[in-house]
């Protein structure tokens, strides 16, 4: 017969024995496992769509040489850019810049002074509406200035703006038929020298200018 603490003693010992091969099976394999989690959902996984980081701004072109001193306008036919320009703590700085739309007929590059400024708002003889108008002189008979419009620049530039006259109209001849007149289309606008501007930029310049401020206009 068995003693039975030796008997107790052995069944510790077997407890012990298989409590000790499951620690280690579970030691040699959890790390593993967990380390594998970790890894598995810590790497960011990038979308098609994802958005990617901004290009950093460029800085504005600067102002053209020779193109005068002190508090002034400076505008660059060539460029399709105004500059407007203060004196701050005796240094030239550019309160802003932005681009313009020419008229048909190009302003010619000189050296003028703000004669008038209109508030408007006005019908500009592109057929624009337009306001804010600062007036700088003219030339061949039309008005050189620049004015603030609420049509797209993109829009004014590719020459799709209203007709100067109304709808086509019907007029009749001596014989007493009835002939269409059509309205002017782009390529039979009057010529017009006004350079047109964001309502934005036109009403910044507008306020920024007063009557004899310098307008340099460079080509």
């Amino acid at each position: 017969m068995a003693n039975p603490g030796t008997t107790v003693a052995g069944i510790t010992l077997v407890a012990l024995v298989g409590v000790g091969a499951l620690a280690w099976k579970a030691a040699d394999t959890s790390p593993k496992d967990r380390k594998a989690d970790v890894t598995s959902s810590s790497t960011p996984i990038a979308s098609p769509g994802a958005t990617q980081a901004p290009p950093q701004a460029t800085a504005p072109p600067a102002v053209p040489a020779n193109s005068g001193t002190g508090k002034r306008v400076v505008y660059s036919v060539g460029q399709n850019r105004v500059w407007l320009i203060d004196v701050v703590n005796s240094k030239e700085e550019v309160l802003r810049t932005y681009s313009v739309v020419a008229g048909s007929v190009l302003t010619p590059a000189d050296e003028y002074r703000v004669k008038g400024k209109t508030v408007g708002p006005q019908r500009g003889g592109d057929g624009l509406r337009i306001e804010n108008t600062v007036v700088i002189g003219t030339f061949n008979g039309m008005t050189l200035g620049f004015s603030a419009t609420d049509t797209p620049l993109e829009q004014v530039a590719a020459g799709n703006v209203p007709a100067t006259s109304p709808s086509p109209t019907t007029t009749r001849k001596p014989t007493g038929r009835a002939t269409a007149t059509k309205s002017p289309t782009a390529t039979t606008r009057p010529k017009n020298a006004g350079v047109r501007e964001t309502p934005g930029d036109g009403k910044a310049l507008f306020e920024f200018v007063d009557i004899g401020t310098l307008v340099v206009v460079v080509a």
